[in-house]
């Protein structure tokens, strides 16, 4: 169950912090960005090399709470294919756990773009104080 609270967490932070902070263009390959940005946060992938390339048009937003990336919706398949090569199957349906990956990472289709979210593991205080910040920030885009 904390998993699902964690994963939900990472969803709805990676969709609120765009309402107050700005994306920003990436560069080059995506799918090393992503890579890159596991290994820092913990994660420990079954390879690193032979990994397909990934479009160069994505966009992307980081916080001390982890790392959002926006690809097309195009990129979904290509995204899941990487990630699963780099990391093997998703724990569960809502994606790589923290438990079972050392990073907790969260692949989705929203709109008209592929979502990708990488998040460190994190306490359950810092966890708090992240969905403390989001609902602040929810409030601010409602009223």
């Amino acid at each position: 169950m904390r998993i699902l609270t964690f994963l939900a967490f990472c969803s709805l932070a990676l969709l609120c912090s765009c309402a107050s902070k700005h994306y920003v263009q990436g560069r080059g390959d995506v799918g090393q960005f992503i890579l890159q940005h596991a290994i820092t946060y913990g994660g420990h992938p079954i390879a690193t090399n032979g990994l397909p390339v990934i479009g160069e048009d994505w966009q992307y937003i980081q916080d001390e709470y982890g790392v959002g990336i926006l690809l097309p919706v195009s990129e979904y398949q290509s995204v899941q294919d990487f990630i699963r090569k780099a990391f093997g199957p998703p724990s569960n349906s809502a994606g790589w756990s923290v438990r079972d990956f050392g990073v907790a990472i969260m692949v989705e289709k929203a709109g008209d773009s592929t979502s990708i979210g990488i998040y460190p593991s994190m306490s359950d205080e810092k966890m708090a104080q992240g969905i403390q910040e989001m609902t602040k920030e929810m409030e601010k885009t409602t009223k």
